[in-house]
């Protein structure tokens, strides 16, 4: 057997295969499951809405931390130059 034939082979059962799943579920598709056998999960949450005024500001929280957010590659290499990150391996510039 050659590596074409074996490949045609294996194309052949995978696409029979995969017709028939979609066939059984097209099948199965009509049919309305049972409340008591269904295994859908909902959930529900009492949420209050809030006003804002406008203008207010908002707290601003004591920390030492400035801000935990993502920064852009030339501001990655500026603070690697300015060696306030620890890096492990050499950044070419």
């Amino acid at each position: 057997m050659t590596w074409l034939k074996f490949a045609l082979w294996m194309g052949g059962i995978y696409l029979i295969y995969y017709a028939a799943v979609l066939l059984w579920d097209f099948l199965r598709s009509g049919k309305q499951p049972d409340a008591e056998r269904s295994h859908e999960l909902s959930f529900e949450e009492h949420i209050e809405p809030v006003r804002e005024i406008a203008g207010s500001t908002p707290e601003i929280y004591d920390a030492s931390v400035l801000s935990s957010g993502g920064v852009s590659l030339k501001q990655l290499f500026n603070l690697a130059r300015e060696e306030v990150i620890e890096y492990t391996r050499p950044v070419s510039y």
